[in-house]
């Protein structure tokens, strides 16, 4: 949950570099854990395995589970103790093994597609008449009842035609790095981001079961990049909810010739060959989780995460097999150390967070706290997370109190450059501490800003301490992110270098020092505003 702060709060919590002194930071353990991580690193060994041995994670598949496993078992080797596998409730796991799709007419020509996740395949090769029906969202089904009979649909709209920006890698300057910084107020009557979410994921069942209804035999949606870039990403997961009829996502470039062609008069048609495949030996999915115990009976606990799911169209190198190779490798780290923590340090790779927080949030409701569904029938097919965000009350369970902080990395495989402080002004001076032995490697800057789009929003939520890093993007946001070229050539040793480094000393010294981690007020309900969130959800329908 977010909390509302003013700018002035922000500002001066970011000049509290004076009390940075006051919160001790062991440097001789800094130095231990530089030459580790620098000189005798495995971070790239693991990003490998992960990548190029096991490859694509999508939650339910048999990748996923053999990448619990083999985490559950390095962390093992590696001496961290209840190593183990969390499950979920999710529903089937899908793969596929071939998509081979070809524009018959009015000219013969392979086009790039793959299939959508979670729907079927072919059963062979599917030819038929393109329709175009962009469809925007559940309001427009009436214009098309009745058309689509033994058509393949496209439905998405093409955009007016843009120039690129050529800006494909960046690192953050220090201009980008003060706007990270500069406190974004929030405004009144936001929209609830649990509803819009709510909304794009019931979109999409209603858009396919329409189709389905209307006797199309296939739906092409146009990819959201360009540069023959393939996202591939559908949500339909739930047990007896999944898609009938089987869908691709097309390169835009070739998705926008077909309805330049029909636009012209011609008449397109397609050929269709997938072959796909359904899981539902086990309908749960897992996470891994394992720990450096602390001393005493029952000592606090500092937690250390990324997920370890991926989508299908790549090998999930920068999302998330990096932030989770980062996190191993922290572990790794203190453990060749032979740190003796006063807290717990657990580690959670987790599974489902493509889908929204499977893994994660079911810690949160196995360990730290439970709150109720909502009832409103626009959430029928959201997922847990989406259901009970903003609702109240929250029930605390039984480690709540001894949670001390959360710390992830999931925005691709960029260098560590600072740390989202989410609103908690008490956490700045620490930061600013802790990350003051690193400003040689590129690390200082704190944002009072919230970010979002991770793991640590579970955590956030219910009032206890997650943090997200703020990372160089390098090329992740405008190629890499869900796109198929998303494997291990486009991460780089330097870069996890630094940031696992970063993350042993962050857990170390969160899980030494003297006091838990402050906590922001307990959370408050959000206004929900209906309107807006439909209108985003539309808007993302688009893409």
């Amino acid at each position: 949950m977010k909390r509302l702060l003013t700018a002035a709060v922000a500002a001066c919590s970011l000049s509290l570099s004076a009390f940075a002194a006051d919160e001790p930071v062991d440097l001789d353990m800094v130095t231990k854990i530089r030459d580790e991580g620098f000189n005798r690193s495995e971070v790239m060994d693991t990003l490998r395995h992960l990548t190029d041995h096991i490859g694509p994670r999508l939650t339910g598949s048999p990748g996923l589970k053999e990448a619990n496993i083999w985490t559950r078992d390095k962390l093992t080797e590696w001496g961290l103790k209840n190593a183990h596998l969390e499950g979920f409730d999710f529903g089937p796991g899908w793969t596929f093994d071939k998509a081979v799709v070809f524009m018959t007419a009015p000219r013969r020509t392979q086009v790039y597609a793959l299939p959508i996740s979670w729907h079927p395949g072919t059963d062979g090769v599917l030819e038929g008449e393109v329709f175009f029906a962009p469809i925007k969202s559940p309001a427009d089904f009436a214009k098309y009842e009745g058309k689509l009979k033994g058509k393949i649909v496209l439905v998405d709209a093409v955009p007016e035609q843009k120039e690129p920006k050529n800006k494909v890698f960046e690192r953050l300057d220090k201009k980008e790095l003060k706007e990270e910084v500069n406190y974004r107020i929030p405004k009144d009557g936001a929209d609830d981001p649990a509803l819009w979410w709510a909304n794009y994921i019931a979109n999409q069942y209603k858009l396919e079961q329409f189709l389905a209804k209307e006797g199309a035999i296939a739906m092409v949606r146009k990819s959201p990049r360009g540069a023959m870039l393939i996202e591939a990403s559908g949500y339909q997961h739930k047990q007896g909810l999944q898609a009938t009829i089987p869908g691709v996502r097309m390169a835009t470039e070739h998705y926008a010739r077909m309805v330049r062609l029909m636009d012209d008069g011609e008449t397109v048609k397609l050929s269709l060959d997938i072959d796909a495949s359904f899981h539902t030996d086990d309908m749960q999915s897992y996470s891994t989780l394992a720990e450096i115990p602390g001393k005493g009976k029952n000592p606090e606990i500092v937690m250390a995460g990324g997920h370890l799911d991926s989508w299908f169209v790549g090998d999930g190198a920068t999302d998330d097999g990096a932030g989770v190779a980062v996190v191993m490798e922290a572990v790794r780290i203190l453990k060749v150390l032979g740190v003796e923590p006063k807290r717990t340090i657990r580690v959670g790779l987790w599974g489902g967070e493509e889908q929204g927080y499977f893994g994660s949030y079911q810690y949160v409701l196995n360990h730290l706290a439970t709150r109720p569904a909502n009832p409103d029938e626009a959430f029928k097919y959201s997922e847990p997370y989406t259901r009970e965000f903003n609702q109240f009350p929250i029930r605390k369970g039984a480690e709540f109190e001894k949670f001390s902080a959360y710390f992830n990395l999931d925005n691709g495989a960029g260098k560590i450059r600072g740390v989202y402080a989410e609103g908690n002004a008490a956490a700045v001076p620490i930061f600013k501490a802790w990350l003051k032995p690193f400003e040689d490697l590129g690390a200082g800057t704190i944002s009072m800003n919230d970010t979002g789009g991770t793991d640590h929003e579970v955590f956030d939520d219910i009032g206890l301490p997650g943090f997200q890093f703020i990372q160089d993007p390098l090329d992740y946001d405008t190629r890499l992110h869900h796109s198929q070229i998303d494997t291990y050539d486009h991460a780089y040793e330097a870069d996890l270098k630094q940031a696992a480094v970063i993350m042993a000393s962050f857990l170390y010294h969160a899980a030494m020092r003297d006091e838990r981690f402050p906590r922001e007020p307990e959370p408050k309900a959000l206004p929900t505003d209906k309107k807006a969130a439909d209108k985003k959800a539309d808007e993302k329908s688009e893409d």
